[in-house]
């Protein structure tokens, strides 16, 4: 006999797509596995009705938009629109965003001048503040253990920080992991490496990759989660690059992102050889130990300072972000779509804050919970509020109720 759990995962998904939306609450607490695969399918035909969906951090602020690629092919010019601004669950005043980190469904931020963290997810408005225990200047990443990641719990944050120090006058690399378990930071016992990220980190398969340089040569720098070690691999081009000529106003560009959060994309331009051509490759596997390339796109554009970009399988393209000054030296944020014989220029803002770099990425909304570390007290104070009445419901019980395991998500409307 057949169980219903034996049945390819391709063909549950065909019948999961053909059950009526009004019915999702009916089964929701009968099998997890299968709401969650449903909300992804709904997602998803959203996404396709609405068009690309992506995160933008800017100006210290993080907003959810979109970009419209139908027809890009046939002159059709590309629509974006903002939708949702990123605020606090807490207060009414906005947050104010240095720098962000996609993983999985949840957005990890960096505050500005505060000495704390923010793990939300956008798509069910759930939030957990970290605070970190050392001061400074750092990278913070994103990852979780193992294969699983239905839960905050197997989720850890990675603080990497790199300074030279005075007294051992000498570069010193520091690095400490976060447990959500055990609401606690502990320091990484790894080798020392003097290795120096040139880019942002991003997440595939719940490790985190970087563009790194050690004696002038660069790599991909990775961090196992699981095993909470690290890891070098291989760029797919040459990090001198063919020629002699030198320009030594540029340096080169080079840029992650994630596709399908199941591969790795790398943006390459010599700028400094004096050189426009842009090269997109995207792994065809990838791990913390071996990587192989395919090449995506080759294009010819003068985009001098490309700070973050995403690929679009589908119509062979990339939205690459990019930062430029003008003749007043006021930094300024441009986004276009590049593909062959396409340069399309969809958004442009002036002035960029000083400090704050722009960033895009691709955002695929989950149904992963944010749980507040419990304590005896707030244990106390939910169960003194499930005997209340209804009617008597303060507006702070239920913000609070939002970032418990058993509340309900809201349906799908990101940030």
């Amino acid at each position: 006999m057949v169980m219903i759990t034996d049945l390819p995962f391709d063909l549950e998904k065909k019948i999961l797509a053909l059950v009526p939306k009004e019915s999702r609450p009916q089964w929701q607490t009968t099998c997890k596995r299968w709401y969650a695969v449903r909300q992804d399918l709904l997602a998803k035909k959203h996404l396709a009705q609405t068009g690309r969906e992506f995160i933008l951090l800017l100006n210290t602020s993080v907003f959810s938009t979109t970009i419209n690629l139908q027809g890009v092919h046939n002159n059709v010019d590309p629509a974006m629109e903002f939708g949702g601004k990123l605020g606090s669950l807490q207060d009414s005043n906005d947050l104010q965003i240095d720098s962000i980190f996609y993983c999985k469904g949840l957005v990890l931020c960096n505050m500005v001048k505060k000495q704390r963290l923010l793990v939300c997810n956008p798509s069910n408005r759930e939030t957990r503040y970290v605070k970190p225990r050392s001061n400074g200047s750092c990278e913070y990443v994103l990852g979780y253990k193992g294969s699983k990641s239905s839960c905050v719990n197997s989720y850890k944050i990675l603080r990497y920080c790199r300074y030279f120090d005075m007294q051992m006058r000498r570069t010193v690399s520091e690095f400490e992991l976060y447990d959500f378990m055990s609401d606690s930071w502990r320091v990484l016992d790894v080798d020392e490496h003097d290795a120096y990220i040139s880019a942002r980190g991003v997440s595939v398969k719940g490790n985190t990759y970087w563009v790194a340089k050690r004696y002038g040569n660069q790599f991909i720098l990775s961090f196992d989660f699981t095993r909470e070690k690290f890891g070098f691999l291989p760029l797919p081009y040459e990090s001198a690059g063919p020629g002699v000529s030198v320009d030594y106003g540029h340096k080169d560009t080079a840029v992650l992102s994630v596709v399908r959060d199941e591969q790795l994309s790398v943006l390459h331009q010599y700028l400094h050889l004096f050189s426009f051509e842009m090269k997109i490759w995207v792994s065809n596997m990838i791990g913390t130990k071996k990587v192989s390339w395919g090449q995506f796109l080759v294009v010819d554009v003068v985009l001098l300072n490309v700070v973050s970009f995403v690929v679009d399988e589908e119509h062979k393209v990339a939205v690459c972000c990019s930062t430029d000054k003008d003749d007043g030296d006021e930094e300024g944020t441009s986004i276009f779509v590049i593909g062959e014989n396409i340069q399309r220029h969809v958004y442009d803002e002036e002035v960029t804050i000083d400090g704050s770099w722009p960033h895009l990425m691709n955002y695929v909304p989950s149904p992963v919970h944010v749980v507040r570390k419990s304590t005896r007290k707030s244990k106390r104070k939910r169960i003194a509020r499930r005997h209340q009445p209804e009617e008597g419901t303060s507006a702070r019980s239920v913000e609070e109720t939002k970032v418990t395991p058993k509340a309900k998500p809201k349906a799908y409307r990101s940030f």
